[in-house]
């Protein structure tokens, strides 16, 4: 599983257990009520805690207010600063970079399994997206162990290498458990960024002699290190994510006045008696906050918004979907407002009179114009909602043209127009180039390997659901989900009746 990660779970609200592995485009599918959402927040959790915000790049978000969650510093050790200065004092220009010496490598595989912090960080993050005070609340209630399992595994090219994370809870406690591989593996010129590897070669030989430079050298550039092993280790499974909760519509309507509403009461705290106020969850509230911190030009205490690259993607999603531009306007105060123009019109529309689909793709453009970024997670659900049929396919192409661009698209359906197209796409990799020719899809294809479809399945014998991978039929170009039942039990409905009216006719 290069360039993939896998989560499994048991006793995890509706799901009984699952093992998912986690591709460049990965589908839930399923009856409702059998925990694909629960899953996909689940993900988010898990991101939120181990990615990192780049300081390089800045964007809107909330993740900069998330607390570190690892304390990457080295032992305070005498013999491992020596051996560090030993190891730095043998790195040349000419040469690779030497092997690590084993008590370091050690010292740091010690710290990355040791991850304080990540308990902690887990377990509110978890608690935070799901809107739960207890992680004992999303224990699977027919459970006989009445105990929540999640563990995230990050396969390598050796099965040594290969790390895990394990996180058990009840209503009682939270275990926390970790198996963290080798370091000598990844510790290679390969896993280090380029301005960390120019300062260990360019290093002057005095801050090698002299202990104290030596020091300040160790606490400055050292847990930069680490941390690079740690992301190189941990790969995809630390990339910024982003969600788009099913109800997305209904707060692209509403959110002025959620946000006036909390202004209001912001601005009569302690004159008032003090309310119950609902507590959105993490999912909902992260997308709110997003949509208010997205906005044109400069607002008042905060840097503008960089235009995020690729722009052409959500140009496309306009172009070939909406006919037409989702705008951004802005009050006096900067607080941004949202709106439609169709193609050729000078006036606008505000974005509450424009159609349902257009309210349901608008986020998705304004994400990719101003937040997403090749390499990021972007967590759909149904986005089939509000759609056509023939719009389904469409979107689910511009989905894969954001896979072919590096975006990782994670997503629940119950659209089997969906799964068609995806699996038409899929397909047409099997064809070269100069077959695609002609072809609507030609632009789209997308590798077998690149996919993963994940059915969750109602188990009496469990109580609960359990996830099994749907593997993708060549021949057919489908994935076999189980809808045509439907079909099949409305045509014999439809046939019943028929035989019925024939039948009275005759009497």
């Amino acid at each position: 599983m290069k360039d993939g990660y896998r989560i499994d779970v048991k006793n995890f609200g509706p799901i009984a257990r699952a093992s998912v592995d986690f591709r460049p485009l990965t589908v839930f599918i399923g009856p409702s009520n059998t925990g694909k959402s629960y899953l996909a927040v689940l993900l988010y959790a898990l991101h939120q805690c181990l990615s990192r915000s780049d300081a390089s790049y800045p964007r809107v978000g909330i993740r900069t207010r998330l607390p570190p969650t690892l304390d990457l510093s080295m032992p305070d050790s005498p013999e491992l600063r020596r051996s560090l200065r030993d190891w730095v004092a043998g790195i040349s220009n000419d040469e690779p970079l030497p092997a690590l010496p084993g008590d370091v490598t050690e010292a740091i595989r010690s710290v990355m399994e040791k991850a304080d912090g990540l308990r902690v960080s887990l377990k509110n993050e978890i608690r935070r997206c799901f809107g739960t005070d207890s992680l004992g609340e999303l224990v699977r209630r027919q459970s006989s162990s009445k105990r929540g399992i999640v563990s995230l595994c990050v396969p390598q090219e050796k099965e040594s290498s290969t790390l895990r994370y394990k996180l058990e809870f009840n209503s009682r406690e939270v275990r926390f458990s970790a198996n963290v591989p080798s370091m000598e593996s990844l510790s290679s010129e390969a896993n280090l960024p380029k301005d960390l590897l120019n300062s260990l070669r360019q290093i002057d030989p005095t801050v090698i002699d002299d202990p104290d430079l030596f020091d300040f050298f160790f606490d400055l550039e050292f847990e930069q290190f680490i941390s690079s092993l740690f992301q190189s280790l941990i790969g995809p499974a630390g990339r910024s994510a982003f969600y788009l909760p099913a109800d997305r519509t209904g707060v692209m309507h509403s959110h002025q006045v959620v946000v006036s509403a909390l202004i209001q009461n912001a601005s009569t705290a302690g004159l008032q008696p003090s309310t119950n106020v609902p507590v959105l969850s993490g999912v909902l509230a992260d997308f709110l906050s997003l949509l208010i911190e997205i906005g044109p030009g400069r607002r008042p205490g905060r840097r503008s918004v960089p235009r995020r690259k690729p722009p052409e993607l959500g140009r496309d999603l306009e172009e070939n979907l909406l006919n037409g531009t989702v705008l951004l306007k802005s009050s006096d105060a900067g607080y941004p407002a949202f709106a439609y123009r169709p193609e050729g019109w000078q006036d606008d529309l505000p974005l509450m009179r424009a159609s349902s689909m257009v309210s349901e793709l608008a986020p998705v453009v304004l994400y990719l114009r101003h937040i997403v970024r090749p390499g990021d997670v972007l967590i759909i659900e149904e986005p089939e909602a509000h759609l056509h049929p023939a719009m389904q396919a469409a979107f689910a192409r511009e989905l894969a043209r954001l896979v072919r661009a590096g975006i990782r698209i994670v997503m629940t359906t119950h659209s089997e127009w969906f799964l068609e197209q995806i699996g038409n796409l899929v397909r047409l990799s099997r064809l070269s180039k100069a077959r695609r020719l002609n072809l609507e899809s030609a632009d789209y294809a997308l590798e077998p390997e690149k996919v993963g479809a994940w059915l969750f399945k109602p188990s009496n014998r469990s109580k609960g659901s359990v996830v099994e991978e749907v593997t993708f039929d060549p021949e057919t170009g489908l994935y076999p989900t189980g809808y045509d039942a439907v079909s099949e039990a409305l045509y014999n409905e439809s046939a019943d009746i028929y035989n019925r009216i024939q039948e009275s006719k005759q009497t």
